[in-house]
């Protein structure tokens, strides 16, 4: 003790404790307010990238993929997330369905994303070493032999002329939609392609709800689905897989394969029928398109639909709708613009069905998912709803990301057979608020009240 009160005496010593508690409390912000991590970029862009752009004819030049930054009509980019090899036969039908198969046939360029939890195990922080760069997954290059996904797409990307680029995201399950962004910015890509965080295996009771097995990947993965939702710089479409192509490629066009198409009308269903509008080149695919109409005694075309939001504590049981200003007659112009080009364009090849519904929507849209007539049913979210749309809000949601129709042919005890898509529009203003009450002309749908409505326009 006497030598180091030579050293250091009580002034000394008190800088240097000044000095340590100063280094610790600076260093982390200021390295936070100088170090901007790359994925950072993969937030909400200023401009919409989408597939439907002002006009959908292929032949324009202002329909490229919404607004991709210099991709031409012919062009698309498509950004496939993965779990594993389970995902891979629905994911290679999908993408062959919507690619066409027309001469000559539409450029794809397929990104296909591994999407690995980042654990405290040494092979994941290994993993992560190689994956990782500047805050990116890397593009590794294709090597035959690597596993059964690589050889599946590498074989894919051969013998469909498709360029196929695999890429593999290690990251903890809290910033994994960081790394999707990221991705699907980066790359300018027009649509994200997300597995369902459940997976049904068929029984024997297929298609009546009762020999189905559900795995579920449990409430981790589905909060990634569900930020990656609310953060793509892109549309997004969330596949929910029934052995959709039953095993077979629809590339042959020897395969019959039905798709069918549910349009209540919004955004996220016009931009539904425009990747359906793709699926028809495919002659493989049998098409058809069903507009559903209120038929109710009373209702009014233009009818005011005010959405109230629900109680915190029911958040995770309600949809979730826009809260965005829209101008209910313009989206209904909208709407018929949609339907008339897809009509026009193309013509015989797709069967058209409109549908003028007076009771209950939900058993109409189950019916369809129970037909067996489809192997695909493809739906908007349904973010800014029509009046038919949200009068569901008042029901107890199972899946509410997927919107009420989604939800609707997502959940297993329906027994739908059908695999589903849930198309999303990408919309930089859709900020969206769980809702529970539904107004429609002034008149409550489930008997609650609250000071704060929220007024989606008219659709």
């Amino acid at each position: 003790m006497l030598v180091w009160s030579q050293v250091l005496n009580e002034e000394t010593f008190a800088i240097l404790v000044l000095m340590a508690l100063v280094t610790t409390f600076i260093t982390t912000p200021t390295v936070m307010a100088i170090y901007k991590p790359a994925r950072a970029t993969g937030r909400r862009r200023l401009h919409p990238r989408k597939l439907h752009g002002p006009t959908s004819a292929p032949s324009s030049p202002s329909s490229a993929a919404g607004g991709a930054a210099g991709a031409n009509a012919m062009e698309l980019r498509v950004l496939a997330c993965i779990h594993g090899g389970h995902d891979v036969p629905a994911l290679i039908n999908l993408i062959e369905t919507i690619r066409g198969h027309t001469q000559p046939r539409r450029l794809v360029k397929l990104y296909i994303l591994r999407m690995v939890e980042l654990t405290e195990r040494t092979s994941s922080i290994l993993m992560a070493r190689a994956a990782r760069r500047n805050g990116l997954p890397f593009l590794r290059p294709y090597r035959r032999g690597d596993d059964q996904v690589d050889v599946a797409f590498g074989t894919y990307a051969q013998l469909g002329h498709v360029h196929v680029r695999p890429m593999t995201a290690v990251s903890a399950l809290h910033t994994m939609h960081d790394d999707v962004a990221a991705v699907a910015e980066d790359k300018r890509v027009s649509l994200i392609v997300l597995p369902f965080h459940k997976r049904q295996h068929a029984g024997h009771g297929h298609g009546h709800g009762g020999g189905d097995e559900v795995e579920n990947l449990g409430p981790e993965w589905r909060a990634v689905n569900r930020r990656i939702l609310r953060e793509a710089p892109c549309s997004v479409a969330v596949l929910v897989d029934r052995s959709f192509g039953g095993g077979e490629q629809v590339s042959s066009e020897q395969v019959a394969h039905g798709v069918c198409v549910l349009f209540f009308g919004g955004p996220d269903d016009r931009e539904a029928l425009e990747l359906a509008g793709r699926m028809a080149e495919h002659p493989g695919v049998q098409l058809t398109v069903v507009r559903f109409l209120d038929g109710k005694a009373g209702s009014e075309e233009h009818a005011e639909v005010t959405l109230r939001p629900t109680d915190a504590r029911n958040a995770e049981k309600s949809y979730t709708f826009s809260t965005a200003v829209v101008n209910g007659h313009k989206e209904k112009e909208l709407d018929e613009a949609a339907v008339a080009e897809f009509r026009q364009r193309m013509g015989d090849a797709v069967r058209f069905e409109e549908r003028v519904v007076a009771g209950n929507v939900i058993e109409e849209v189950v019916a369809i998912g129970k037909s067996r007539e489809y192997g695909l049913v493809v739906a908007g979210r349904g973010r800014l709803p029509s009046a038919m749309v949200a009068e569901l809000a008042v029901r107890p949601a199972e899946h509410p990301e997927l919107g009420p129709i989604g939800d609707t042919l997502a959940s297993a005890g329906h027994g739908v057979a059908s695999s589903v898509l849930v198309v999303q529009q990408h919309d930089v203003n859709a900020d969206e608020v769980p809702v529970s009450v539904v107004q429609i002309d002034g008149h409550d749908h489930d008997g609650e009240h609250s000071k704060d409505d929220v007024d989606v326009g008219e659709p």
